[in-house]
């Protein structure tokens, strides 16, 4: 069968979700397409669509990503008829309800590999898929099929590695970029009320190990493969937290990863797993940069808001270890938090992470996720209605948080642009309450991404740089030219629940 996923752009971010799922597909003799939206026309869309006739059409999307690509389902479907329009992703995942959407047949919840693998075998047979596990369907009646959670997956290395081939033919900028990402575990067990994870953990309850390791011979073979194959001057683990592991496991790849790969490596921490020991071997596999969540400078707010049970004294600590092993941090920060006193308590997380001296002080603007319990409590106290259809962005560079005061809100999307220039360069800290109020918002914009690019120079090669350059070039380009000729995206408007219709009348396309 033909199974073609639609995406709007990569975000020069390998999506490891579509990739393992297309190499577990053409492992069983399917056709697999990756097409990416956002610089083509509908009608070039429509006719991309047409000409590999696809039986199934697939989405991977995250909130916020959502409203785009159920609105790009349904101007595709109008115009070309498949057996199956299916969503998975973390917003299906954690907003099944997006089921009810027109055109939307199907909705995968939690991982995909094996049942969405089953799904297309059943329906290639002829047979009745309605009953495959992780899935939701909706009959041509209207009536909606709720399948139950499956089992996880016990064994990692048992998948073919993602298929990076469909990612870079679609994304060339992709594959020039000299960092590649790879997963070696999947699962978290903390409880961090901004995240994901911890609903996760509560629909998958009983059906597996929560976390689950791939072994190292298998994941250096996959880097190697990669290696041989792309240029590649920096490994990303992206693990949510890359320490937490076997027995004996970090130990063995600080002894094969420098022989056999001895590339830079990137990874996320968390303060708690980090100590003397994983210092040294984060060091002796040539660890060079960490990301390490921090979230809130607040003690008080991290542990009852956030569910952050870790004192700022254990984070100086596992800083100075890293800092002590040659490692540059990175921290990671949660500004705009539904409370009383967002900016107050911003400030204090500013404070913490210039006492810290990080290499690089990244914030992000608290996301209400669905299925969060921060989500749950920004709709509790008023400051977000639940209404995540209206979210159509999903790169937190402005607050999605109604907080009833428009200085309030400039202050925290000012904040945002402001903080690792602030944290770097801490001379800045006395004028920040008046430069947050200011209504700059483009030219803090511009200084941000000239200090972002500025830290990428510092930690990638010429070669890294050169191409990355030269592709984001291309892109610019490409995207002034969109721009002047104004290229249109459907008015797909919502007539209820369950049906909508594609108006005449086209509206210009947003940036989202």
């Amino acid at each position: 069968m033909n199974v073609q996923f639609l995406l709007k752009n990569t975000g020069m971010f390998e999506r490891l979700g579509i990739m393992t799922l297309s190499s577990v597909l053409k492992a069983k003799g399917h056709k697999v397409k990756l097409t990416l939206t956002e610089e083509m026309e509908e009608d070039e869309i429509i006719k991309n669509v047409k000409h590999f006739k696809p039986n199934i059409l697939a989405y991977s999307v995250m909130t916020g990503e959502h409203v785009y690509h159920i609105e790009l389902n349904q101007l595709v479907r109008t115009h070309y008829d498949c057996a199956l329009s299916v969503f998975g992703g973390p917003h299906p995942t954690y907003s099944p309800e997006m089921i009810e959407k027109n055109y939307v047949d199907a909705i995968c919840r939690g991982e995909g590999e094996v049942y969405f693998s089953e799904l297309i075998e059943k329906l290639e047979k002829g047979e009745d898929f309605y009953g495959t596990k992780n899935f939701w369907f909706k009959k041509k009646d209207g009536s909606i099929v709720k399948n139950a959670m499956g089992t996880l997956v016990e064994n990692l290395d048992t998948a073919p590695p993602p298929d990076r081939a469909l990612m870079y033919e679609a994304d060339k900028a992709l594959r020039a970029r000299g960092t590649k990402l790879f997963m070696a575990t999947r699962g978290c067990p903390y409880q961090c009320t901004y995240c994901f994870n911890h609903a996760y953990n509560a629909l998958t309850k009983g059906k597996g190990e929560m976390i689950r390791s791939r072994s190292v011979d298998g994941m250096i073979q996959e880097i190697k493969e990669v290696k041989e194959n792309y240029f590649m001057d920096m490994v990303n683990i992206d693990d949510d937290i890359f320490l937490l592991k076997p027995k004996g496991w970090l130990e063995e790849f600080a002894e094969k990863y420098p022989k056999e790969i001895g590339l830079p490596l990137y990874c996320n921490v968390r303060p708690e797993t980090v100590n003397e020991k994983t210092g040294f071997l984060l060091n002796k596999m040539n660890c060079t940069h960490v990301a390490m969540g921090i979230e809130c400078g607040n003690n008080e707010v991290a542990k009852k808001v956030l569910k952050r049970n870790t004192s700022n004294e254990r984070i100086i600590e596992a800083v100075r270890i890293l800092k002590k092993n040659k490692i540059k941090v990175m921290t990671q920060n949660l500004i705009g938090l539904p409370i009383s006193n967002p900016t107050e308590v911003d400030f204090d997380t500013l404070d913490f992470n210039i006492k810290l001296k990080p290499h690089f002080g990244w914030a992000s603007i608290l996301y209400p996720y669905p299925g969060t319990e921060i989500g749950t409590l920004a709709t509790k106290v008023g400051y977000f209605d639940g209404n995540f259809e209206k979210t159509k962005i999903s790169n937190k560079s402005a607050t999605s948080l109604n907080l009833n005061n428009k200085m309030e809100e400039r202050k925290i999307n000012n904040f945002h642009k402001l903080f690792s220039i602030i944290v770097q360069f801490p001379f800045l800290r006395p004028y920040t309450k008046t430069l947050i109020s200011l209504p700059l918002s483009y030219f803090y914009t511009w200084i941000y991404f000239a200090f972002y690019g500025f830290k990428y120079l510092q930690h990638s090669s010429f070669k890294g740089i050169c191409l990355t350059f030269f592709h984001y070039l291309k892109f610019y380009f490409k995207y002034v030219s969109r721009l002047e000729k104004k290229i249109k995206f459907s008015d797909i408007k919502e007539k209820d629940n369950l049906t909508t219709e594609v108006s005449e009348k086209a509206s210009q396309t947003s940036v989202r």
